[in-house]
């Protein structure tokens, strides 16, 4: 009775971890999706995957499955290994999400400041919870997270790592005519905070299990 209980509660952790992982996979991307719509400036990143589809003529998706392939290959020159395409499975799942959203919410823009913002705060709670989520799962990470555990594996720490990106990106993003502007720092001040946030308030909800089930 004793192993079949373990295995029930090991099949519980997994199941909550795939919840998790699908919430932050699907629900991010939305959250992009509203930061870029609000026209008041978003992620380096987004903006960047954003601006190279529109300049290219391709989907969101192949922009996102391109930059993450660099930053799988760049990872992998980093640590001098072979590359950990398992990272590049999230942005497949983030790559279709946004698609999926962009199209949705294609009418959904920001026409004036109360709009924008609206939207811009929304995008933010959204990516936060999603973010969250997402680590809270123990699932795979993403090419741009990995490389930056490549880099802290070099003695760099993750805050210069970190820094060093969003720098890059947004500069990319706004040679390409990205979503840059003041709402990319409102982006970069608060979704730290609310990503800490929403992660301490499900890790509440689900933590105990998870533990619970890890330490069978």
């Amino acid at each position: 009775m004793e192993v079949i209980r373990n295995k029930g509660l090991k099949n519980e952790k997994l199941l909550i971890s795939i919840i998790l992982y699908i919430i932050g996979v699907v629900v991010m991307p939305m959250g992009v999706v509203f930061t870029i719509n609000a026209h008041m400036g978003a992620g380096g990143y987004d903006a960047l995957n954003f601006a190279l589809a529109e300049i290219l003529g391709i989907k969101t998706s192949y922009a996102i499955y391109g930059t993450a392939l660099i930053a799988v290959f760049i990872a992998a020159a980093v640590r001098r290994g072979m590359p950990r395409f398992t990272t590049f499975l999230s942005s497949l799942f983030i790559g279709v999400s946004t698609d999926l959203w962009k199209t949705v919410f294609a009418d959904v823009q920001g026409t004036g400041f109360i709009s924008s913002a609206g939207l811009l705060f929304m995008g933010i709670i959204l990516i936060g919870f999603a973010v969250a989520a997402y680590m809270l799962s123990g699932l795979p990470t993403n090419p741009t997270d990995d490389l930056i555990v490549a880099c802290r594996e070099k003695n760099i720490s993750i805050r210069a790592a970190k820094i060093t990106m969003d720098v890059i990106f947004v500069l990319l993003a706004f040679v390409l005519g990205g979503e840059i502007g003041a709402g990319t720092i409102v982006c970069t001040c608060l979704l730290g905070p609310v990503i800490d946030a929403f992660y301490h308030f499900i890790g509440k909800i689900v933590g105990g299990k998870l533990t619970l089930a890890s330490d069978v």
